[in-house]
């Protein structure tokens, strides 16, 4: 009897809320449903775009039976639309749907994440129209099933719908609104003529959703919670893109899901704390009500693919045809010259230059200074090749050798002293020439063809003998007296032991920093190629390794938000995402293996010079020392494998593999072109290396940990090491860093800065002044703006300074009356345009690691170049063209010494 009390006060309460109810979807009728008493459980034949109002409670149901008919050749979804402001967390409403092939279900409130409730819910059923291959024109009956746990009643509406255009079409756009509690999806097959197109979605709102490619199969994964669980899915704010391969689906069918986030921490990184809002609220679920536009386009046609990647790779196969053309040409030429009898020679080729050479009135570098000339001290500041071919030939003991004498013995022949070019009585106002003056020659044209030089011989002259410990390499020959003792002889440790005095003079020539022999430097500069290749090989390879974990784990997981791409610019190539991210680094790899065959071809001649005793190659122009060339060579072989690697996958865990050797290129640079005037004096490859690593240490810890007391140690540190590095190149490596550091800076600044009118080394001193000024704004940029991108910013010191000290050497090398060829000079050019060419494209950010995956796809464009090749590509190919012009440039800068003696080029 009380049962029945309960039950008919259920009713009635409930038939009194559902009349007050009102109908507020347009467009569609609405049917109130009432429950007979004591039913339980009623079945409702149901009509597509008719509203049902009713009531459920415990232990009671309400069943809608929809039937249509299934049409395979026009597939068809039904969307479910359901509310109900009565139900809450702790008693909702139920709703379960059972098709012939499948169960969907869910409650209102629904509830997000299990913070936010949504009493409005729109759910689009799995079409059995693509499942049911072969059978046409059959009758589909679906069963909408509500029920509650409530004790008191709850009122429900419901509406079903068919949607007739649930198929998209390539090339039209489908907008529709979407939200956490109302997600959509429609359906897509490819064409036949078709195997790849790109899925498109944009939005004006910067809401957080995610965007999904699933295969037609039932259940559909639609909600927040469960998107993730199959196909292919980014999170978007405004855009986002995916390339889908038709092998990648069956038939190349798949579903097209957008849900929005209950929130937007995804997209934005920050944490938001919203309160839940009161289901009642209808401006609560408007704030989550996002625009979306889809559209499926086309990607380019496998000829195009081909197209584009052919012409990738023959662009810089071009290169090595026009060098080799060049080589030939310049083979055919030094070939006739050989016949003809006649050496070729570098002014012959014309060059830029901005002052005269320097003449016996003037100082090479150091017109109009006060200070005095020293010259250079050494063998190579006056060349006498008779007097020494006299001694070895004639069988001259070296006990008659010496460089602290001053006349020459008995045994020599007057001929002999006027070979030599030895004036005892011509006063000297070089206090290091010791009584000689040099031979004057101007810069790129060899001795025997200068006014005051001597006459070419007849004969060539006799080979150079080898220099072994037993030949010491005296800087002036005289002789001595049989009783003289063995301690006047000044053997070449004591050159070593005078490091103080050549290398801290006024002005420095290059024969006072190549006094050591030219094999042991060349070994020595040998291992920056030989470590080079060692760290290359431990560090490529656990990298291939790590990118190819990272593309499968992207392909099994079908979580994109794993790599930054530009995916509105990716062209897919078997489980490679972004091909042609990859493929455009061909251009580093192809051009270092052509820097390597060039300096190979350098070093194999002037190798067989030196072997044939050629005394240019030997003791003329700049030493020539090729280990560091090669080091450049494999550094931006390094870098194409490296970029290859990082493009597989880019993201926030694997940047350095992009930079590490962009870091190395940029300090093998400066070392080069410091080692072209200090062969003696650079850095070893160790330190070198060592020094590169900590580099590489500092970038990550940079972008890991780049806290403002991060940035506070980085610019002290930086300074520091500015200061160091500033003392090291003014002082030639002449100081050292010890508990007397103070009292020498104390004197230092006591005679140089206080007593002075002006610096000592006054080049190296505009250098070094110009750096420190351009070192410590970065420094100080860099502690105030404190950049994002931490790696850019150490790659920005490292090509500012090379730049700094390139520019400084050009000037310098002008400013000392020496040209420059004008191959060279044509080759600076282009290299400044390729610069500027690639430098705007590589601003052109087209993703962004640095932010979250869904701000970095606002950044993403459309590709530029043959539909296959986006802004970075270019920029790929431009910088790859840009490095080896300007290696090339190193390489060939200083050609027009190779006939001016050493002792004439100037230290800089």
């Amino acid at each position: 009897m009380a049962t029945s009390v309960v039950l008919v006060v259920a009713i009635l309460t409930a038939t009194s809320t559902v009349e007050a109810s009102g109908d507020v979807s347009s467009g569609a009728r609405s049917t109130r449903v009432r429950r007979q008493t004591g039913e339980l459980r009623q079945e409702i034949p149901a009509q597509f775009n008719q509203i049902y109002q009713g009531s459920v409670f415990n232990g009671t149901e309400d069943i809608y039976r929809y039937s249509y008919m299934q049409n395979e050749s026009s597939p068809r979804a039904i969307r479910v639309e359901v509310k109900s402001q009565g139900a809450s967390e702790d008693y909702p409403l139920l709703f379960v749907v059972r098709q012939q092939r499948g169960i969907l279900s869910w409650q209102v409130p629904l509830m997000i994440r299990g913070i936010y409730g949504y009493d409005k819910v729109s759910r689009t059923l799995c079409p059995m129209d693509h499942l049911q291959t072969g059978v046409k024109d059959e009758r589909e009956t679906v069963y909408l099933e509500v029920s509650a746990a409530s004790p008191a009643a709850l009122n429900y509406r419901v509406n079903a719908t068919i949607l007739t255009d649930f198929s998209l079409s390539t090339g039209q756009s489908r907008n529709f609104l979407v939200s956490p509690s109302q997600p959509q999806y429609y359906a897509y097959k490819m064409p036949p003529d078709l195997d790849m197109v790109v899925v498109k979605v944009s939005s004006p709102s910067n809401l957080c959703a995610v965007f999904s490619l699933q295969p037609i199969k039932c259940p559909v994964y639609d909600l927040d919670r469960n998107i993730e669980f199959v196909g292919i899915y980014q999170t978007f704010m405004k855009k986002a893109a995916i390339t889908v391969q038709k092998s990648y689906f069956p038939n190349g069918e798949f579903y097209v899901v957008v849900v929005v986030k209950a929130t937007d921490s995804d997209c934005t990184g920050e944490m938001e704390t919203i309160q839940p809002a009161n289901p009642s609220d209808e401006a609560f679920e408007m704030r989550r009500v996002k625009e979306v536009t889809v559209v499926v386009g086309p990607s380019i046609t496998d000829s195009q693919y081909v197209t584009a990647v052919f012409v990738g790779i023959l662009v810089f196969v071009l290169f090595y045809v026009v060098t080799f053309m060049v080589l030939f040409i310049q083979w055919i030429r030094q070939r006739n010259a050989e016949l003809e009898g006649l050496a070729p020679r570098p002014e012959e080729q014309g060059g830029f230059q901005i002052t005269q050479p320097a003449t016996n009135a003037e100082a090479p570098i150091n017109a109009q200074r006060t200070e005095p000339n020293y010259g250079a001290t050494g063998w190579d500041r006056v060349k006498m090749p008779s007097v020494l071919d006299s001694a070895f030939t004639d069988g001259l003991s070296l006990n008659h050798i010496t460089i602290l004498g001053k006349k020459l013995s008995k045994n020599t022949s007057p001929s002999t002293e006027k070979e030599a070019n030895i004036s005892t009585n011509k006063p000297t106002t070089d206090p290091y020439s010791m009584g000689e003056q040099p031979i004057e020659t101007k810069p790129g044209i060899p001795p025997t063809d200068q006014p005051n030089g001597p006459p070419m011989p007849t004969n060539p002259p006799p080979p150079r003998p080898a220099q072994s410990k037993s030949y010491p390499k005296p800087p002036m020959v005289h002789t001595l007296s049989d009783s003289s003792m063995e301690d006047d002889i000044d053997m070449l440790d004591d050159a070593d032991e005078d490091k103080d005095i050549y290398r801290t003079k006024t002005f420095l020539y290059v024969a006072d920093l190549a006094r050591k022999d030219h094999r042991h430097l060349s070994q020595k500069y040998n291992l920056y190629s030989w470590n080079l290749l060692t760290i290359s090989v431990f560090y490529a390879l656990p990298v291939i390794q790590l990118v190819i974990t990272y593309q499968k784990m992207l392909n099994t997981t079908g979580n994109e938000d794993i790599c930054y791409y530009n995916f509105f610019c990716a062209q897919p190539a078997g489980d490679l995402t972004a091909f042609n991210n990859v493929y455009s680094n061909i251009g580093y790899i192809m051009l270092g293996v052509l820097i390597l065959i060039l300096v190979y071809r350098r070093d194999y001649t002037h190798q067989k010079k030196v072997d044939a005793g050629d005394r240019y190659a030997i003791d003329y122009g700049i030493p020539k020392h090729f280990g560091l060339f090669y080091a450049i060579g494999i550094a931006l072989v390094m870098e194409g494998v490296m970029s290859g690697c990082y493009h597989v996958c880019p993201n926030y865990s694997n940047f350095q593999f992009d930079t590490s050797f962009m870091y190395i290129i940029g300090g093998l640079g400066m070392l080069k072109l410091y080692q072209t005037r200090h062969p003696d004096i650079n850095a070893n490859a160790y330190a070198a290396y060592a020094s590169l690593a900590i580099v590489i240490f500092v970038a990550v810890i940079g972008v890991v940990f780049g806290t403002p007391y991060f940035w506070a140690i980085f610019t002290v540190v930086y300074v520091l090491a500015i200061l160091a590095l500033t003392a090291q190149v003014y002082y030639m490596g002449r100081w050292r860093l010890d508990m007397g550091i103070f009292h020498r800076m104390y004197l230092l600044i006591r005679t140089d800065c206080l007593q002075c009118s002006k610096p000592m080394y006054w080049d190296r001193f505009v250098l070094l002044l110009v750096g420190n000024i351009i070192n410590w704004s970065l420094a100080l940029f860099g502690a105030v703006g404190q950049p994002d991108d931490f790696a850019s910013f150490m790659l920005a010191i490292f090509i500012i300074n090379f730049l700094l000290y390139f520019v400084f050497y050009i000037v310098m090398k002008l400013r000392s009356g020496e040209r420059i060829l004008w191959v060279t000079v044509g080759l600076i050019i282009i290299t400044l345009i390729c610069w500027t060419l690639a430098l705007s494209f590589f601003f052109k950010g087209v993703t962004t690691w640095e932010k979250t995956p869904a701000q970095s796809r606002l950044d993403n464009k459309a590709c530029v170049l043959m539909g296959f090749y986006d802004d970075h590509d270019i920029w790929h190919f431009m910088s790859a063209i840009s490095m080896f012009c300007s290696f090339l440039v190193l390489l060939m800068l200083d050609d027009d010494l190779d006939y001016t003696p050493r002792d004439k080029i100037p230290v800089f």
